[in-house]
């Protein structure tokens, strides 16, 4: 290998101690931001469900994939865990927040753990930052979703099986944390086999053999305990050729969903842009590491292995969830969310490889590097409009006609409209995406003056232009997240606000009422209702909605339809109605037949309209 640059040598001689304290800062940013956030960001409908589905199975009311049960949409331990600490600590929206946080930070720490096994303790520091200067994914992680969650064990799993001589029983650990892990989100089932493979190769057959088994005890044991209506999971993998051996088990829905969005190319592109924005250090440090991949004598044997793993597991998981996300329909915009699952894999990767990534690469990668930038920053542009565009329609510049600059300013919004008939929100893009352009060559200007300043570093223009463009996206991560790294309701306590929801309900709803729930997309009040009997297809809300179809089928599975809401409301002790979704179905709560009791005290966000009615029947 090259010998360190004079200004290398005099950065490795900083104390190890000083390491470990920039280490426990991020750690402190972190868990700072993560608590103001499980605070202040309104709830979702999934991380209700997670939380009121797994609080249903963990007390044992009901069994996951039970029929006519809740619907059993993701693997069990997605919703056994939460739903476990929930029974011992007291079901609600601060128990479930709370644990996403310190699955956050104990992903720190794994990450942390393997970092430095890896690469030493300084580029395990910056793996931590990589999270800690990222508001918009630790906004993601303060959820109670499982984010963080398999964010924790996927670190888990690397911190004990990375690196040369792993203890025998760590390796088996990391065998059965990965059979745990796709019992928690059957995406990440190449986990296993990937880990197994990777074992073999670095610590010899046997103990890749009894990592294998012990993932797959594990995932046998699920299986059977939830036999045979687990394999819902699996059936829309199978082959056609197998599918009719699980015809009895497989859900078989009628009617037309209710939730059936059309993206268009444009939201496809949009969705992939804001990934790569939302997760800049993760995703440019993959790119970036793939074109610099280091010479194989630059790397040892057990460091070359693990770079090509974890590059291998992030390609892997980046292909399958752009598959579920972006090439399927029903939720484009979740690329996002999902990368959170796996960022850690793709940090790891460019930590093992950031001292050896090449330093003298070939023209034809360095202008692949030079050509890209500015096309990825274009790209990331494009996908901040919402949050540059108008800024930047509203900037002063000269006035124009004919050619020729007139005396006085105008906005670019109104120069732009004077000259071509197109509408604001294809202006926003458009200058956002111009602006991405002008960023990214002036990040390619950046990088030249910083390799002018370095010729005697030994490293050529494209070694410095990725570690420009890297360290641009570190340091400028909170500004990069925009709005999605902004709290919902900066001047609120969400967790609180849902708390005196719940006492309101609870002190008004008597144990074993029939619920009828249209209270918004998350069901978090209910957890603080003991003994409330609500309608399970109305946890996961429109998106179990369909149009027709046959009723007794539909409630099997999970899902509901307009026959069924109608007995629903005729059957209901109390129906619990969102503020704004109430003119929705004013003609269905008459006087005659309810009395509405006094209104909420409190919203559950600042989201207007996000107040409870509350109606009786007679």
């Amino acid at each position: 290998m090259e010998a360190p640059s004079p200004r290398l040598r005099q950065g490795l001689q900083w104390p190890a101690w000083l390491a470990g304290l920039l280490a426990l800062v991020g750690f402190l940013v972190f868990l700072g931001q993560a608590l103001w956030f499980a605070h202040t960001t309104a709830s979702s409908l999934d991380e209700g469900a997670y939380l009121y589905k797994g609080y249903l199975f963990a007390s044992g009311q009901y069994r996951p994939f039970e029929l006519y049960g809740p619907q059993t949409n993701k693997a069990p331990l997605a919703f056994l865990i939460p739903g476990t600490v929930e029974a011992v600590f007291g079901p609600g929206l601060r128990i479930g927040r709370y644990l996403a946080v310190l699955f956050g930070l104990l992903m720190l720490a794994a990450t942390w753990s393997a970092g430095r096994r890896l690469s030493g303790k300084w580029l395990a520091a910056g793996a931590i930052w990589a999270f800690a200067l990222n508001p918009a994914l630790i906004k993601i992680y303060s959820e109670g979703v499982s984010q963080s969650e398999i964010a924790f064990l996927l670190a888990l799993i690397l911190a004990l099986s990375l690196g040369e001589n792993r203890p025998l029983w760590q390796l088996v650990l990391s065998g059965v944390l990965a059979g745990a892990i796709i019992m928690v989100r059957q995406n990440m089932v190449i986990v296993l086999p990937l880990l197994a493979f990777y074992i073999w190769w670095q610590h010899g057959l046997k103990p890749a053999l009894l990592a294998a088994l012990g993932g797959t005890v594990l995932l046998v044991f699920f299986h059977v305990i939830y036999w045979p209506y687990i394999m819902q999971l699996w059936t829309p993998w199978l082959p056609e050729a197998i599918k009719p051996l699980f015809a009895g088990v497989s859900v078989s829905l009628s009617g037309t969903p209710v939730w059936n969005p059309s993206i268009d190319l444009d939201g496809r592109v949009l969705s992939f842009f804001q990934g790569v924005r939302f997760h800049f250090v993760a995703m440019m440090g993959f790119l970036f590491g793939l074109v610099l991949w280091p010479k194989r004598r630059d790397l040892s044997a057990s460091e070359f292995r693990a770079a090509v793993f974890l590059a291998a597991l992030f390609a892997g998981l980046l292909l399958m969830h752009s598959w579920a996300a972006i090439s399927n329909d029903y939720c484009v915009f979740c690329f996002t969310p999902y990368l959170a699952f796996f960022d850690v894999s793709a940090i790891l990767f460019l930590a093992v490889i950031a001292r050896a990534m090449s330093r003298h690469a070939h023209p034809l990668r360095q202008s692949l590097l030079v050509a890209g930038v500015p096309v990825l920053l274009a790209g990331i542009g494009y996908s901040a409009f919402e949050d540059w565009g108008d800024g930047l329609l509203a900037l002063d510049v000269p006035r124009m006609r004919g050619g020729r600059i007139l005396p006085g300013f105008t906005t670019l919004w109104d120069l732009i409209s004077n000259k071509f008939a197109i509408d604001r929100n294809l202006a926003e893009k458009i200058v956002s995406a111009a602006a991405g352009v002008i960023l990214g060559v002036a990040l390619l200007f950046l990088a030249l003056l910083v390799y002018r300043r370095l010729r005697n570093a030994n490293v050529n223009y494209a070694y410095v232009l990725a570690v420009s463009v890297l360290g641009f996206g570190l340091i400028f991560s909170p500004l990069l997240s925009g709005s999605a790294g902004r709290p919902d309701c900066p001047g609120m306590d969400v967790i609180g606000a849902n708390e005196e929801l719940g006492r309101y309900l609870k002190d008004n709803i008597p144990a074993g009422s029939r619920v009828y729930w249209n209270g918004g997309l998350s069901v978090a009040p209910l957890l603080y209702v003991p003994g409330a009997r609500m309608y399970l297809p109305q946890i996961n809300d429109g998106y179990a909605h369909r149009t027709g179809g046959n009723a007794d089928q539909l409630l099997k599975y999970g899902f509901w339809n307009d026959t069924l809401a109608a007995q629903w409301l005729q059957d209901a002790d109390f129906v619990v109605v969102e503020g704004w979704r109430y003119a929705g179905m004013k003609d269905s709560l008459t006087a005659s037949t309810y009395d509405e009791l006094a209104r909420s005290p409190v919203q559950s966000s600042c989201l207007e309209g996000s107040g409870l009615r509350l109606f009786r029947r007679k």
